[in-house]
């Protein structure tokens, strides 16, 4: 009888267990899917902007946000194949207001790139569509190089991605909310290699973690620097447009 009882003890012990580890790993997974719903939220009502068509100089941006760098100079050529609706000129004081709310702005030319940015677009967190390396994928096959870069610290989501003519280099990404490497893919680059910028998961027993400066850091290098403090910048005109 005796035997039965502790049996009886064990086996609810064990689906207790059980019971908070699946409940452990679908809030794992919905912690993932926040990113993305925060995301669907703000793209379904972004703020209404009076976005200015007169030509200003580049504005510093970066921290909490997400954008492509494409290899080219045709602005257009990017606007046409991003496929936005309701598209207006702006400069670049408002491009970057509107790409905080969920527009996304297209920049002019800028030292030979053009991007185009938007800091709630979809991520690498999550499933929502489309896919940010489906994009560079299909932008790098259009002007030969595409990167992607994406930072939020509330999250603490930090990535980075490159394609060169239709194939993806490199692809990392970190969700601290979860605490671990959402993406690892492609040889290690040569930038990563010699600042150190090798990291680990929060698991072990001494993490190294990335950070949104070396986001920024990364795309200086492999592209512009989002926070444009080379002041020889010319004036210009962007779009503006949503999904």
């Amino acid at each position: 009888m005796e035997s039965r009882k502790l049996m009886k003890i064990f086996f609810m012990v064990v689906a207790i267990i059980m019971l908070v580890v699946i409940c452990l790993y679908f809030q794992k997974r919905n912690i993932k899917r926040n990113l993305v719903s925060n995301h669907n939220l703000a793209k379904l009502d972004p703020k209404l902007i009076n976005f200015d068509s007169n030509p200003d100089s580049p504005v510093a941006f970066g921290y909490k946000c997400q954008w492509f760098a494409v290899k080219t100079n045709d602005t257009q050529a990017v606007l046409d194949t991003m496929e936005l609706k309701n598209i207006q000129i702006s400069n670049w004081k408002t491009g970057i207001e509107g790409a905080y709310e969920g527009y996304y702005f297209i920049s002019p030319p800028i030292n030979g790139w053009t991007l185009v940015i938007n800091s709630i677009m979809p991520d690498l967190s999550g499933t929502e569509r489309p896919n940010p390396l489906d994009v560079i994928s299909d932008l790098s096959s259009s002007f030969g190089e595409a990167y992607y870069f994406g930072t939020h610290r509330v999250f603490e989501y930090h990535a980075w991605a490159k394609s060169i003519k239709g194939k993806l280099i490199r692809a990392y990404g970190y969700l601290g909310e979860t605490g671990e490497t959402i993406i690892n893919k492609g040889e290690i680059s040569k930038e990563e290699l010699e600042n150190n910028l090798i990291f680990t998961d929060l698991d072990v027993e001494e993490p190294k973690l990335p950070d949104e400066e070396n986001v920024l850091f990364i795309a200086k290098e492999w592209t512009i620097d989002p926070q444009m403090e080379n002041q020889n910048y010319q004036i210009g005109t962007g779009f503006i447009g949503i999904k």
